[in-house]
């Protein structure tokens, strides 16, 4: 399996590409190949084209969850399919990936929108959309969580955003939140989006789906990035008995919390441009 940054916050020295707030990795799983969130803008496109990766050539398009960083490059994807038919270019239709509420509206408190810009009626026209609660596989080695059970309101990441509920706007708890699971030969590879259901809640229930308590890595965003340091010294005390290997932090992270982490865990830095492998 391969995984290449499309979009992050950071860029990487002696890599000349651009970046921004938001998340997007092109995965490759055998022939199967997939783009996870594309980020806030057009972004994603402009540097896949970079790199040589085709993204009119998608088996599926995943949304961790519903939140404009994340899901505000659809519009542009559109775009780029729309094009591709008008001059004759081939291009899959891909499966769409992701909980029913990553569509649902949200906004900020200054009254911005903060959610996904299409809808899922706008997405089939480009593919079939699969909205689901519960996992499902993606490829041979790929789950994507559904909804991810949350025991304790503490270890949950909060957003600024707010949802519409009962005629009122209250906080979003951003119940969609999910990630994707490589299974691989030494154990899962949690590819995270910016993990709003905690890290803990997300690690069992990945464990719990596939099978298997090895938990070899964790790549992208964590949102600890304005976490309370008590909540960080937890975090902290949590992963030095988690039993996880190595971690790749970014996007939402946030500096303290890396620093934390890194008491007990190889820490590995990416940013856009960053191409891993795992075995390969």
């Amino acid at each position: 399996m391969q995984l290449t940054v499309l979009v992050e916050n950071t860029t990487l020295i002696d890599r000349y590409f651009r970046a921004e707030p938001g998340l997007s990795f092109f995965i490759e799983d055998g022939d199967t190949r997939i783009l996870f969130d594309c980020g806030y803008s057009d972004l994603f496109l402009e540097n896949a084209a970079a790199m040589g990766i085709d993204l009119l050539d998608l088996d599926a398009v995943v949304l961790s969850h519903g939140h404009i960083d994340h899901t505000g490059g659809l519009p542009p994807l559109a775009a780029h399919h729309i094009r591709a038919g008008i001059e004759g270019r081939p291009a899959k239709d891909p499966l769409f990936i992701t909980h029913p509420a990553t569509f649902g509206r949200k906004k900020m408190k200054e009254g911005g929108d903060a959610g996904c810009p299409v809808s899922p009626e706008y997405l089939s026209m480009f593919g079939e959309v699969k909205t689901s609660v519960s996992p499902q596989k993606v490829s041979d080695r790929i789950t994507f969580l559904g909804e991810i059970p949350r025991t304790d309101p503490k270890r949950t990441a909060g957003s600024s955003a707010f949802i519409q509920q009962d005629g009122r706007w209250v906080p979003d708890p951003v119940i969609e939140d999910s990630c994707l699971v490589y299974h691989g030969d030494d154990g899962l590879l949690l590819i995270c989006g910016c993990t709003h259901a905690g890290i803990e809640h997300t690690v069992a229930y990945a464990r719990s789906v596939c099978g298997d308590e090895r938990v070899a890595a964790i790549i992208g965003g964590l949102h600890l990035y304005s976490a309370t340091s008590g909540r960080i010294e937890e975090l902290s005390r949590w992963s030095a008995e988690s039993d996880i290997g190595v971690l790749y932090p970014c996007h939402c992270t946030g500096l303290p919390a890396i620093i934390a982490l890194s008491h007990h865990h190889a820490i590995t830095s990416v940013g856009v441009g960053s191409h891993l492998s795992w075995d390969e």
